[in-house]
C-alpha cells in the first residue's frame, strides 16, 4: 500500500536525522552540524557529516548522502516504503494500513510484520489471558514490576502446539512468512506446522532501534526434559552476533554514562534496569563478537563485563576482554562473589552496592588474565609465567592504538613484575606475526575473489570451445575535441576497465553555486543560467544537476526537494546532500588572488553567486589558454604557421575575454570580440 505524500512530508518534518543516526554513529557537534567515522566505510578521521538543520548527511569519504529515508535505507537494507513505515513507527505517526500488507511487502518487511504480530499475542496472552496465569506467577516470584514487563514486552506462549498458528491465520499471515520468521518449525512429515515457543516465558528481542527481530522462550517446568532456553534462529532479520539484548531499552543511559555493562542473561539486564542502572546490555546466547562492540562503540567509550564467577564466566569475560580491546575500547572485567550473577546480586544488596562492587573489583585485560591464572593454578612456575605473559601480549598486541598498546605495557610490566623492555620485544615479534597473518588473509580473499569472479563469467559466456570465443574488443577512448581545453578532457576521461571510478570531483565555486540554486530556489536558478552557459559547469554529475534544475524551471515547477528525496535518481541525490551538508563559504583566497569581492552567502546570495560564477568562468578561461600554449607551442616547433597566426589570434581573444570576465562586465552585457 502506497504512503500518501503527506504523510511522507509529516513524517520527513518530525523526524530528527541527528537522533536516528545517532543510533548508528557516534556523533559529536561541529560548529551547525555533526560529525561522525562513517557508518558505510573503514575510516580513522571523521568525514561523515550530518546537517540538521536540512535533515541531510554526506560523507566526505565516500560520497554517500541524502537525506534521513535514504540513510534508513542505506543502513537497514530496506526499500522506501519500509523505511518510511520504520520512520513512522519510531515517530509515533499512524500510516494507512491493510491486514494484507505482508502480503504485498517485500520478504525482510513481512518477517518484521509477522514478528510484531506474534509479540503483541504473546504480551496479550501473558497480561490479559488466563492461560498466562503461569507466567504471571513466574515474574511475580521474580519480583519484575509490571513497568518493566511492560518495558521489555515480555510475553507469555500458550503451552498448545498451535496457538500463534491459528492467531497470525486470522491476522492473514502465510505460514511459509511465519517459518521464515523462526516462529513456527515445520513438521517431520512435511504435512504442516508447529508453534516453536509453547509453554514459556516469551522475551522479545528488539534491534537497537525497537524493531522485533527475534524471540527468546524460558521454559516453566524445571522438571521438563527441555532446554532452559530456546532462541530464535538465524533469519534474514535476526543474526546474534550482532543483536544486544537491552540496546534498545538502555543506549541514552549508554551514551549519558559513556560505559556499557554487558551481563549474559535477559533476566539480569531486566533486573538491573528496574533497579535503575540502565547502562546494560545481554548477548544473545552467543560469546561477544567483534559486531556486538562495534555497535556499542556508537554509543560507549568503556565496556564492563559482569560475569559469573565460575571457571566458564571467567573465559568468557577473557574472551570478551580481547575483542573489546581489539575494536579499540576501554574493557574491564568484574567478577561476582560465588553464587551471585548480576539479577540475584542487585535483588540482595541492591544497585548502590552493585555500583561499589564494580567499581571496586573492575580489572582490566593484564590484571585479570593474570588473576585468572593464580586461581587455575598456571602461575607456580617458569615455564607457566612465561606462558601466561606470552598470552598478556598476544591479547596486548590485538589493540589497533600504538599508544593505548604501550600504556597496556606498562601495565602488563607492573602485574607480571617483567621489566617492559621485555615485553616490548614480545609485542613487536607479535605485531609482526599479526601483520603476517592479515596479508595472508587479504592475499586468499584476493585470490577468493578473482576466482569467483572468473567462475562468473565462464558460467555467462556462450557455450563454445573456448578458442572458437572471439575476443572481446578493447574500449577506445573518444576523440579528442578541440572545443574542450585539454586539462578539462583529461579531467573527464573515462576510467579505463580496471580502473575503479573515482567520484565526480566538484569545483568550490561550483559547489557554492549548486547550493544557492537548490537553497534559494527559482529565483537564484534564473540568475545564474542567465550568466552560465551549462557547458561552463564541470562535465557529469554536476552539470546534470545544473540540468534538472534548468528542466524545473523551465516547466514552473521548481521543487528541489525532490532531488534530495531522492526521486531525480542516486547520483543527484548525492551530490546534492553533498553541497548542501558542506557548510562552504567562498574562499577569502578569491579576493587575495583573484580580486574578486566576496561576501558571505547568508549575507548577500546573489554577490556570492556573482563571485562564484567569476571565479568559475576564469578557471574555464585559464584551461582554454593553457591548451591554445600548448598547441601553439607545438605548431610552432612543426614550423605550421597557418596554424600558428591562428592560434595567436585565439590566444589574444582569450585574454580578452579574461579581463571581461574578471570585472565582471558579463554581469551587465555580453562580452564582445
Amino acid at each position: 500500500m502506497a504512503i500518501p505524500d503527506e504523510k511522507v512530508d509529516e513524517i520527513r518534518s518530525t523526524v530528527d536525522i541527528v537522533d536516528v543516526v545517532g543510533d548508528y554513529v557516534r556523533l559529536k557537534r561541529s560548529g551547525q552540524s555533526y560529525k561522525g567515522l562513517c557508518p558505510f566505510h573503514d575510516e580513522n578521521t571523521p568525514s561523515f557529516h550530518v546537517n540538521p538543520d536540512d535533515n541531510l548527511y554526506y560523507c566526505f569519504g565516500c560520497q554517500k548522502g541524502g537525506d534521513v529515508f535514504s540513510f534508513v535505507q542505506e543502513m537497514e537494507g530496506i526499500g522506501f516504503l519500509e523505511s518510511a513505515r520504520w520512520l513512522a513507527e519510531r515517530t509515533g505517526i499512524t500510516l494507512p494500513q491493510s491486514d494484507a500488507d505482508a502480503e504485498a511487502a517485500s520478504q525482510r518487511e513481512a518477517i518484521y510484520q509477522a514478528l510484531r504480530i506474534a509479540g503483541r499475542f504473546f504480551y496479550r496472552q501473558r497480561t490479559q489471558s488466563e492461560r498466562g496465569a503461569p507466567a504471571r506467577a513466574y515474574l511475580s516470584e521474580r519480583d519484575f514490576t509490571a513497568e518493566t514487563l511492560k518495558t521489555f514486552g515480555v510475553g507469555y506462549a500458550p503451552d498448545e502446539w498451535d496457538a500463534l498458528l491459528k492467531h497470525a491465520k486470522k491476522e492473514h499471515v502465510k505460514p511459509e512468512v511465519l517459518h521464515e520468521a523462526g516462529l513456527i518449525i515445520e513438521r517431520n512429515s512435511g504435512d504442516g506446522y508447529y508453534d516453536r515457543y509453547r509453554g514459556r516465558v516469551i522475551f522479545p528481542i528488539f534491534s537497537h532501534v525497537g524493531k522485533v527481530v527475534g524471540f527468546a522462550g524460558r521454559i516453566l517446568d524445571a522438571d521438563a526434559d527441555q532446554p532452559k532456553y530456546i532462541n530464535s534462529p538465524e533469519t534474514d532479520v535476526y543474526h546474534k552476533s550482532n543483536v544486544l539484548y537491552g540496546l534498545y531499552q538502555g543506549k541514552s543511559a549508554i551514551r549519558h554514562e559513556k560505559e556499557a555493562w554487558v551481563v549474559e542473561g535477559y533476566t539480569d539486564v531486566m533486573a538491573l534496569q528496574q533497579a535503575g542502572i540502565e547502562h546494560v546490555v545481554a548477548t544473545c546466547g552467543t560469546s561477544l563478537t567483534p559486531k556486538h562492540v562495534q555497535m556499542l562503540d556508537r554509543y560507549a567509550q568503556r565496556v564492563v563485563l559482569l560475569f559469573d564467577g565460575d571457571e566458564a564466566g571467567g573465559r568468557a569475560a577473557q574472551s570478551g576482554l580481547k575483542t573489546v580491546m581489539a575494536e579499540g575500547m576501554g574493557a574491564y572485567a568484574v567478577t561476582l562473589p560465588a553464587g551471585h550473577d548480576p539479577d540475584s546480586y542487585v535483588r540482595e544488596h541492591g544497585a548502590d552496592a552493585l555500583h561499589a562492587h564494580v567499581a571496586n573489583t573492575r580489572s582490566d585485560l593484564p590484571q585479570f588474565m593474570v588473576d585468572q591464572a593464580h586461581a587455575a593454578g598456571r602461575m607456580s612456575t617458569p615455564e607457566d609465567r612465561v606462558e601466561v605473559q606470552r598470552d598478556v601480549v598476544a591479547a596486548i598486541a590485538e589493540i589497533p592504538d600504538p599508544n593505548l598498546r604501550r600504556e597496556y605495557v606498562r601495565q602488563a610490566a607492573d602485574v607480571l613484575d617483567v621489566p617492559p623492555g621485555d615485553l616490548l620485544v614480545q609485542l613487536e615479534k607479535q605485531r609482526d606475526e599479526l601483520q603476517a597473518k592479515k596479508q595472508r588473509r587479504q592475499q586468499r580473499k584476493k585470490r577468493n575473489q578473482q576466482r569467483n569472479r572468473q567462475q562468473d563469467e565462464q558460467r555467462h559466456q556462450p557455450q563454445t570451445h573456448r578458442s572458437q570465443r572471439p575476443s572481446a574488443p578493447r574500449p577506445q577512448p573518444p576523440p579528442p575535441n578541440d572545443d574542450v581545453p585539454a586539462t578539462n578532457r583529461e579531467r573527464h576521461a573515462s576510467p579505463q576497465p580496471n580502473e575503479t571510478r573515482r567520484p565526480p570531483q566538484v569545483l568550490p565555486e561550483e559547489r557554492l553555486l549548486l547550493r544557492l540554486m537548490l537553497e534559494k530556489g527559482a529565483r537564484m536558478i534564473r540568475y545564474v543560467l542567465q550568466h552560465m552557459a551549462l557547458d561552463e559547469f564541470s562535465e557529469g554529475p554536476v552539470r546534470d544537476l545544473v540540468n534538472c534544475l534548468m528542466r524545473m524551471y523551465k516547466n514552473g515547477d521548481v521543487r528541489t526537494e525532490r532531488i534530495e528525496q531522492g526521486k531525480e535518481g542516486k547520483t543527484l541525490q548525492q551530490l546534492a546532500a553533498s553541497v548542501r551538508v558542506d557548510a562552504y563559504s567562498p574562499s577569502e583566497n578569491w579576493e587575495r588572488r583573484r580580486n574578486i569581492r566576496v561576501p558571505r552567502m547568508n549575507e548577500r546570495p546573489y554577490e556570492a553567486a556573482a563571485s562564484a560564477m567569476t571565479y568559475l568562468k576564469l578557471d574555464r578561461v585559464d584551461e582554454a589558454l593553457d591548451d591554445v600554449r600548448t598547441r601553439l607551442h607545438s605548431a610552432d616547433r612543426s614550423g605550421d604557421d597557418d596554424a600558428v597566426t591562428s592560434l595567436q589570434n585565439r590566444l589574444m581573444k582569450l585574454h580578452k575575454l579574461r579581463k571581461h570576465v574578471k570585472s565582471q562586465a558579463y554581469l551587465n552585457a555580453p562580452p564582445t570580440g
